[in-house]
């Protein structure tokens, strides 16, 4: 049986998730077994799992960032025991202790703002539970970059860095002009460096000035021209942050210029 197993899995065993998964995967089959047969059986008393309790010895160790287990093999006296209480939760507290997926849009994720270059530090901030820009600005902004730093054990000069991608800004709705004389483009662009009362970064297109329309904290709508629409726009922060971020839906923006070290 064990030759036809990947060779990562013969030597390391399985993800220590999936291992878990697979294991209450099997637990829900049986529930929903013995409510079937207490449907159709009509059966006024029938049993149910409580609580399963497992201890097993095997080998643990980590690769790329995952936890392997690899159950002992007869004559292997080294394992580890790793003694597992399964208990049951209901849906509401599954969804209480559950990351919200929808929270953010997918093309704006963590992920997507970082960039390939910084798969490290996203990782590792996805260790302390931060896996979402949102995330990660809400912290910053409640905890400070020191915390995050701590926490994250990054280095400074890449967390600054990091911080900074996070904070680019991002377009994530576009509603084009009606064709009415009074209707205009509207373009609701993300930042947190955009505060609620503060002042507004000047942002031109196409040679231009592009209005503002309303701000809110690290979010503002832009009124653009038609011909502006799609195109690059330049938005100076002020202190030397100069983005760059195209006027369409899902677009990811860039910086241009920033003061070195500067934290958003």
């Amino acid at each position: 049986m064990s030759s036809v197993l990947p060779p990562l899995m013969r030597d390391v065993g399985m993800q220590f998730d999936l291992f878990i998964q697979a294991l209450t995967e099997q637990l829900d089959k049986a529930q929903a077994t013995m409510a079937l047969k207490a449907r159709v059986g009509k059966l006024p008393l029938t049993f149910a799992v409580k609580d399963v309790q497992i201890d097993l010895r095997a080998f643990v160790q980590i690769v790329d960032d995952d936890l392997y287990v690899r159950p002992a093999a007869a004559g292997e006296s080294e394992a580890s025991t790793i003694k597992l209480s399964l208990t049951t939760i209901t849906r509401p507290m599954v969804e209480e202790n559950s990351i919200d997926l929808a929270s953010e849009d997918p093309k704006f994720s963590l992920r997507e703002a970082l960039g390939a270059d910084f798969d490290e530090e996203r990782r590792r901030l996805e260790r302390i539970g931060v896996r979402t820009v949102t995330q990660l600005n809400e912290l910053r902004n409640s905890a400070g970059a020191d915390a995050i730093e701590r926490l994250a054990r990054l280095p400074v000069n890449r967390l600054q860095q990091a911080l900074l991608r996070a904070a680019a800004p991002r377009v994530s709705q576009v509603r084009e002009s009606t064709g009415e004389a009074s209707a205009s483009p509207r373009v609701r662009v993300y930042s947190p460096l955009l505060r609620a009362g503060g002042r507004l970064p000047l942002v031109q297109a196409a040679g231009s000035a592009v209005p503002w329309v309303e701000s809110a904290e690290g979010q503002a709508v832009l009124q653009p021209l038609a011909s502006q629409l799609g195109m690059p726009a330049q938005i100076d922060f002020g202190d030397g942050q100069v983005a760059e971020v195209a006027l369409s839906d899902g677009a990811a923006g860039r910086w241009l210029h920033e003061t070195p070290g500067a934290t958003p």
